[in-house]
């Protein structure tokens, strides 16, 4: 068996199942920042295992906060203590542990609907075809997506 380049003293000493998070809720973030914007600032604590800035699934507009997940609980912790409430990016976060993993985009979609039907019922007409053709939007989007 191949032996690691280097012996970090936290991975032996750390549980696997370890129940301390190492996910961080990054609030009130730039609606024009990247993630290398909290890359940088977060890495000082420890190694990252990834950054992401959720946006609207529909519009693809920035949803103003962001996850940054530590490789171990310790480092988010550290980063969490240092970091709350300083300025980034002409802003004042505020940090929180995340309490759920990343969501899937087939996840996200789910999260808009009720059981069985979108939350979103109003109807729209379409102006090339006859006045009286109205479609609602579950209607189409069932259609479309074999809800």
């Amino acid at each position: 068996m191949r032996r690691k380049r280097y012996d970090d003293p936290r991975e032996r000493r750390r549980d696997r199942r370890s129940p301390a998070p190492s996910g961080l809720l990054v609030r009130n973030i730039s609606l024009s920042a990247r993630p290398e914007d909290l890359r940088v600032p977060f890495e000082r604590f420890g190694p990252i295992k990834d950054v992401y800035l959720p946006k609207n699934y529909y519009t693809g507009e920035p949803r103003g906060f962001g996850f940054v997940k530590f490789r171990y609980p310790e480092d988010a912790a550290e980063a969490k203590s240092h970091l709350d409430r300083t300025v980034i990016g002409g802003r004042e976060i505020r940090i929180v542990f995340a309490e759920e993993n990343r969501k899937t985009p087939q996840e996200m979609r789910r999260i808009t609907r009720l059981p069985g039907k979108l939350q979103a019922t109003k109807s729209i007409t379409f102006s090339e075809t006859p006045a009286s053709l109205s479609v609602e939007i579950p209607t189409l989007l069932s259609l479309l997506w074999d809800i």
